[in-house]
């Protein structure tokens, strides 16, 4: 019974994803011409496509009671490309000069060291939790660095927000607050629960569900900020051309 409800906690999820995805996509069109904006749906766009690829890889293989230590290396295969299109889409709403090409390189780099030592675990060991764990390194590494830059960047732009009172921005603010802390508390603690439990399938039949209830708000939330894309862009724009000004780190 436990494992026929992973199963089909796996298949509703990447439905309910590519369902998200695709209802993101229908509209993308109109919001060309805000770059910023269109690089963060697109984002979440693959996000959702990709977490849903990995749900069904996980449902046709059956590697969490087959392979354990493969299980493991996909589930945080897909979370950190889920932490890099965060990176790439969500912080530059915030600061727009935060996405460029240094950027990109960067993190595909890590992304790859990160894969490689992902997936060796599971090449050379059916189960192994120690060198499972190990392997996340880079994985939480990354995400420590980003949860420092994007709560600097947050914290530095909603004080110049509410300071300037930059139109009807203050929804803006609380949804990047809101959206931010739980992709961030929901994709770290997903992975280390990955970790301590490499072979039960309660856990992440709850995480399915807990999942799709967290994406399905932050689509929401990512919808209806293009209610206020023109303001708010325009006002994040203007704080990030104060910190040129006075030299402040971006």
């Amino acid at each position: 019974m436990e494992f026929l409800l992973y199963q089909l906690s796996l298949v509703l999820a990447a439905i309910a994803n590519l369902a998200m995805a695709a209802g993101l996509l229908s509209r993308q069109k109109a919001y060309k011409k805000y770059p910023v904006y269109y690089r963060a749906r697109l984002m979440t766009i693959l996000w959702l496509a990709v977490f849903a690829v990995g749900y069904l890889l996980h449902f046709f293989l059956k590697l969490r009671s087959g392979w354990p230590a493969a299980a493991s290396a996909l589930t945080v295969s897909y979370f950190h490309w889920g932490a890099i299109c965060f990176c790439w889409g969500y912080i530059p709403l915030l600061n727009p000069d935060h996405f460029n090409r240094k950027l990109v390189v960067s993190n595909l780099i890590i992304y790859i060291v990160g894969l490689i030592g992902y997936w060796t675990v599971p090449l050379l060991w059916k189960e192994a939790p120690l060198a499972t764990l190990l392997s996340y390194s880079v994985f939480f590494g990354y995400c420590a660095y980003y949860l420092v830059v994007f709560y600097k960047t947050y914290n530095r732009v909603s004080y110049r927000l509410v300071r300037m009172s930059y139109g009807n921005v203050s929804g803006f603010v609380r949804w990047m607050q809101a959206s931010c802390d739980l992709i961030l508390l929901f994709g770290i603690g997903s992975v280390a629960i990955t970790a301590m439990f490499p072979t039960d399938m309660w856990p992440y039949t709850a995480l399915e569900v807990v999942g799709t209830l967290v994406y399905a708000y932050i689509v929401y939330s990512l919808s209806r900020y293009g209610s206020v894309v023109e303001t708010a862009s325009r006002a994040t724009e203007s704080v990030a051309a104060i910190d040129m000004d006075f030299n402040l780190p971006q």
